[in-house]
């Protein structure tokens, strides 16, 4: 009741409540409290224009801000009292958020490939060597007489920006440092990895007993423009062919690659004559490709792709050769234009019947095909699923690395990436 009346006569002299001096009484101040040590906190936290971490400032405060303020007593402080003293200086942890994310696991077709893929990966198991216990022993494969070790390559890219920096920084409310605009200049890399030797990569060794094969499979790409150009199908074709098969060759002889890639467009890209519907024409002539000679029916009858003029035959003749053309149909139909799903219709139109030919629909994209050809298998990972790629922790570390030592210069990240990926 006393404070109660001490509050109500403050209140009508001051016309506000008195201040609370409880923490006032206190035998020990804190350091960060002395108003000389909170300016030079503020002036170096200032100066890393946005890559402070409590780390970081721990290590300043130690080596730094206590030797030259000449406190001897205490020469080391906690990750927890450096946090404690960002939070006290006014900084907190933010996160610079952008974009969004469609969430496509559960679409129909992608539900359809993973039972695929499993099925695929299952198979390959048997002759597969396994890890087992704390120290990851290997294990070998039981294997008959004539069958070969699989030996999983998986392949990832990435990109690493010049201007891209850590995500989060400590600051205070309303007091996010500029940054560059855009994400700058940048590195492409194209991997390998396998859990049997990490990265593809020949020791000096095997490089000098083999030195007409490339060292390591990894590739690196300036993009843009003005630069580089940009990754496309040919350049991981290349990569495949000129370093990645070679050097597993090498590392693994008498074993079998099986390559796993991502599930993009770029992945699936076909030859110039392949056997793709969405290429052709209705009738001869025209800008469509000349496409490669095929089978088709019970008897693998024998089709050219060219008419006697040297001219691709179109849709309508390969379908008459075929016994499948029926009067009237249309190159293509509504229905097809705007990619209705529906797997009841199978003759709508003349596109939809040739693509649903077996030939057709067993066309590998020019990237499984060129791995096939040198004796080794492929495989896609499903789409949406980024997580059944062990490459992406690699990435992880790199790019962690990288934006830890980043100072928004290209010639900075020219010298950290190849670090980064060592890291």
């Amino acid at each position: 009741a006393r404070s109660i009346q001490y509050w109500a006569n403050f209140w009508l002299q001051n016309n506000h409540l008195p201040m609370s001096r409880q923490g006032k009484h206190q035998k020990t101040i804190r350091l960060i409290d002395d108003e000389d040590i909170a300016v030079k906190c503020h002036t170096w936290i200032r100066s890393q224009g946005g890559t402070t971490t409590p780390l970081k400032f721990k290590e300043f405060v130690e080596q730094k801000l206590l030797i030259n303020s000449g406190i001897t007593k205490k020469k080391t402080i906690a990750k927890a009292t450096a946090t404690r003293w960002l939070n006290v200086l006014g900084y907190s942890f933010q996160s610079q958020k952008q974009g969004t994310y469609y969430d496509g696991h559960e679409r129909p077709d992608v539900v359809e490939y993973r039972k695929l893929f499993l099925d695929k990966i299952y198979s390959y198991e048997r002759y597969m060597a396994k890890y087992e216990g704390e120290t990851m022993e290997r294990i070998p494969p039981m294997l008959e007489s004539n069958n070969k070790e699989i030996i999983l390559v998986t392949h990832d890219e990435c990109i690493f920006y010049s201007n891209d920096g850590k995500r989060g920084v400590w600051t205070k409310t309303g007091e996010l440092p500029l940054r560059k605009k855009g994400n700058g200049r940048s590195i492409m890399v194209s991997e390998f990895l396998s859990e049997e030797c990490g990265r593809l990569k020949l020791n000096a060794q095997q490089h000098q007993e083999n030195s007409s094969i490339p060292q390591e499979a990894r590739t690196y790409l300036q993009p843009g423009k003005d630069r580089e150009g940009y990754w496309t199908s040919e350049h991981l074709i290349d990569q495949v062919k000129t370093k990645a098969i070679p050097i597993f060759e090498t590392l693994f002889p008498n074993c079998i690659g099986l390559f796993a890639f991502d599930n993009s467009s770029n992945h699936a890209a076909f030859r110039h004559d392949a056997l793709v519907a969405s290429k052709m024409n209705l009738k001869p002539g025209g800008k469509q490709p000349k496409m490669r000679n095929t089978v088709f029916g019970l008897n693998n009858q024998y089709q050219s792709m060219v008419n006697e003029n040297g001219e691709p035959k179109g849709m309508k003749q390969v379908l008459i050769e075929r016994g499948l053309w029926k009067n009237g149909l249309n190159a293509d139909c509504q229905l097809c234009k705007d990619k209705v799903d529906d797997i009841t219709r199978i003759d709508c139109c003349a596109r939809r019947i040739i693509s649903l030919q077996p030939d057709f629909l067993a066309q590998k994209s020019a990237l499984e095909e060129a791995i096939l050809e040198a004796g080794h298998l492929c495989i896609f990972y499903p789409k949406f699923h980024c997580e059944l790629n062990f490459i992406e922790r690699y990435w992880g570390a790199a790019k962690r690395y990288a934006r830890e030592n980043c100072d928004y210069s290209w010639s900075s990240l020219q010298r950290v990436v190849p670090v980064a990926l060592e890291s």
